[in-house]
């Protein structure tokens, strides 16, 4: 597989696919996407468990060592909300809400340091072949910059309620519903669009930049 998704659940991941579609402006791509975390089941068609603890887990795990090995990419999807949770610094020293870089890089270096908990040193062996997704402070968000007048980073999903016609589809954390949130992802404009607009979109944008002479070729 070109790509591999380890996520938080599979609206993340069906949103991630739609957006490498789109960016590199290959409807067909997906075929050339695997669900790794949580794992989609061929035989009965149904995703296995997700969540931000079972992502970490699954960073350490030989599962993942494995498919970093058998994948030309591994996008790493969460969200921010958790940060505090995980535990990384979400604040500073005086308690103001850290800008939405610092808040990337610190989350980032406890994904890593997750990945180098199952084998020392691994993500510096295969940095080349990981990249990072990390939403601030959800992937809602960066739906709602494409579809709302105004942007937002604080609870996104209700703020996509009300910039959706539920008549047209429903905002619901189902993953045919993100399907057809995120279709407009599939045009390159939107998604040029959109990184102009939100920080953690386009430091997830700028890193397919990185690659995407090796997708095309």
């Amino acid at each position: 597989m070109l790509f591999g998704l380890a996520c938080e659940g599979p609206t993340d991941q069906v949103t991630i696919e739609n957006i490498l579609c789109g960016y590199f402006q290959n409807p067909d791509l997906d075929q050339d996407i695997t669900e790794l975390q949580p794992p989609f089941d061929e035989t009965d068609q149904k995703h296995g468990d997700g969540g931000w603890p079972i992502l970490l887990k699954y960073l350490a795990s030989a599962r993942f060592r494995d498919d970093v090995l058998n994948t030309e990419f591994v996008i790493l999807q969460i969200d921010s909300d958790i940060a505090h949770k995980i535990p990384v610094d979400h604040q500073d020293s005086e308690g103001n809400e850290l800008s939405a870089g610092s808040l990337m890089a610190n989350i980032r270096g406890k994904l890593i340091e997750s990945i180098d908990n199952g084998e020392l040193d691994f993500y510096q062996t295969y940095a080349t072949k990981i990249i990072f997704s990390i939403c601030v402070h959800s992937l809602e968000c960066w739906l709602v910059a494409h579809h709302a007048e105004q942007t937002a980073i604080h609870n996104c999903f209700e703020v996509l309620k009300t910039a959706i016609n539920s008549n047209l589809v429903r905002v619901a954390k189902k993953r045919k519903n993100y399907d057809t949130l995120s279709q407009p992802f599939l045009d390159r404009k939107n998604i040029d669009a959109v990184a102009e607009k939100d920080p953690s979109f386009r430091a997830f944008i700028q890193s397919l930049e990185i690659i995407q002479d090796q997708v095309r070729n």
